[in-house]
């Protein structure tokens, strides 16, 4: 049978010379910044001596094994020495709380926890109500845990052994990894080595990799999604990662490590767009104009062209200069945003998937990108639309099912394979795919009609002067939105003394001729603090939970609709 490990060990001996990671340590500043690299013979080493460490430790094939900590060589090398060993990976995220760190541990069977210490000590509490479940916690360096939680404790780099001595096992199960999830229950998804095999050569047929690309790791590796496409397949394939400090420090990472391939989130390219439109509009007239001018398609190319060498060019090397293409997933991205980025010689590529399914379902490709779809089905993806307009999802992507959950995992997958996604499309006749939205999250407005939030909220999220927004309005005659300004926007814009409320409105107002008539907004309630993923309100991968909003601002909701 095969396991990543094993095929990173083959492609190791390939490419024994090329560098796999890089990662940065930081200093007072990023000027003062350095990168650190290890090649793939190196990495390899560390990975096995790192499993015979963790097997004297008492980590057996089944076993499994929580992952807390921050991306970086040492999560991949911990990743890869759990699947040499046999035994199960479970990542938590590191924004994670204490209600859903206890749950994970106690639902999983951890037996084991490899954490950094910045994590034990941001989530102390959590980690000392489960410590007694736990044989031993790995940390990464030496501090005073011990005596606090008066527990076993094995140090990262003492774990290190100097030669691998047991047999490289050949598990099915490779991880169970936790959804977030939008709304209900965290689930432990059972993902196989082969489900993850699968969908990464299935990956590889939609895109070509080189051994040149380097990709930067900027989602938390602990999300399905930047594991797979982020982290395995650069390394099988003979490229490198290169692990950003921290999304704060983007800017600063691009401009160092130089990427080929970006993985990332609406949120992160939305961001991106707004800070080039607010540095553009901050020029002469003469010069705003030619640049909007220049993105029409019907220019003539010696607009292009001086576009391309005055501005463009200029915008591409603040994302490094040597981009390849970036592939957004995790939520629906505003077509804006790609055709922006397109025009001006950066390829975001839209795709589609679940932590369920490995989680590819469906992707544009570098050459072929139709904006407003997610792309065609990966091969050996079959998928197909139900009644109620569900996509259906069959193939060896599909996981296992649902850890210690048998009930919830009949329901979402048939005797037959098909696994039931809750999420709405349709395919059209070449086959792309296009997501209507959530179906748990449509909204059915009083008279009958039906509106995704998500592609509402994200038209209003590219202005300027709104950071965040969450559409309401299920069973109500009209929709209404909780706005979150964009203050230093805002200030730059209207100055510090203005009517938040009434710019808003007119803002809003504006948005709307956007939208059709039953998508428009009719009233917005101001929400001072933005919505955070410690606050619960938001996902590792930025989307909105909306039941938890809704609940705690219920009171002004209310308001809006009496």
């Amino acid at each position: 049978m095969r396991t990543i490990y094993l095929q990173f060990r083959e492609i190791a001996g390939k490419f024994k010379r090329r560098p796999v990671v890089h990662w940065a340590l930081s200093g007072k500043s990023e000027k003062k910044r350095h990168w650190r690299t290890l090649n793939y013979l190196s990495f390899l080493n560390r990975v096995d001596r790192l499993s015979e460490g963790l097997r004297q430790l008492g980590v057996k094939p089944g076993d499994r094994v929580a992952l807390m900590c921050e991306n970086g060589p040492d999560w991949l090398a911990s990743d890869l020495a759990l699947n040499r060993l046999g035994a199960v990976s479970v990542p938590i995220h590191t924004t994670s709380n204490k209600p859903l760190i206890e749950y994970i541990l106690k639902d999983s069977g951890s037996g084991f926890l490899i954490a950094s210490n910045t994590c034990i000590k941001k989530n102390f509490e959590a980690i000392k109500e489960a410590a007694e479940k736990l044989k031993v916690i790995v940390v990464s360096r030496e501090e005073g845990w011990r005596e606090e939680l008066g527990k076993e404790f094995a140090y990262f780099d003492d774990l290190l052994k100097d030669e691998a001595q047991g047999e490289i096992a050949r598990e099915e199960l490779a991880s169970i990894i936790y959804t977030s999830g939008t709304t209900g229950e965290p689930k432990g998804v059972m993902l196989t080595n082969e489900n993850l095999l699968s969908n990464i050569e299935a990956a590889l047929e939609k895109i070509k990799i080189f051994s040149s690309d380097v990709f930067l790791s900027i989602l938390p590796v602990s999300h399905v999604l930047e594991r797979m496409a982020g982290n395995y397949v650069p390394v099988l394939t003979g490229a490198s990662i290169a692990y950003a400090p921290s999304i704060k420090e983007l800017a600063g990472s691009l401009a160092e490590s130089k990427p080929t391939v970006i993985i990332g989130v609406p949120k992160i390219f939305e961001n991106s767009y707004e800070k080039i439109v607010s540095e553009i509009e901050k020029k002469n007239k003469f010069i705003k104009k030619f640049f909007y001018r220049s993105l029409k398609r019907d220019q003539p190319n010696w607009v292009k062209i001086i576009a391309d060498k005055l501005m463009y060019s200029k915008i591409r090397k603040k994302f490094g200069g040597r981009l390849r293409f970036s592939i957004s997933g995790g939520a629906a991205i505003n077509e804006r945003i790609i055709k922006f980025f397109g025009r001006i010689g950066i390829k975001i590529i839209e795709g589609y998937g679940l932590t369920e399914t490995s989680p590819i379902i469906a992707m544009n490709t570098v050459n072929d990108i139709r904006v407003g779809t997610v792309g065609r089905p990966a091969s050996g993806v079959e998928v197909k639309i139900a009644p109620d307009k569900e996509i259906l999802v069959k193939g060896k992507n599909v996981m296992k099912g649902y850890w210690n959950k048998k009930e919830l995992t009949d329901e979402v997958l048939s005797a037959e394979g098909w696994f039931r996604t809750g999420d709405l499309g349709f395919l059209d006749r070449d086959n792309f795919l296009t997501i209507i939205g959530r179906k748990k999250e449509i909204l059915v407005t009083s008279n009958g009609k039906n509106i995704s939030p998500e592609k509402v909220e994200a038209i209003i999220n590219l202005s300027p002067i709104i950071s965040q927004s969450l559409v309401i309005g299920h069973k109500k005659p009209y929709l209404a939105c909780l706005v979150v300004a964009d203050k230093k926007q805002l200030c730059e814009k209207y100055g510090e003394g203005c009517d938040v409320k009434a710019v808003m409105e007119k803002e809003i107002d504006h948005i709307n001729h956007q939208l059709m008539s039953h998508e428009r907004i009719r009233k917005i309630e101001m929400i001072e603090k933005p919505f955070t993923i410690e606050e619960e309100e938001l996902t590792p991968t930025l989307k909105v939970r909306r039941s938890i909003i809704e609940h705690k601002y219920h009171r002004l909701i209310e308001r809006i609709y009496s």
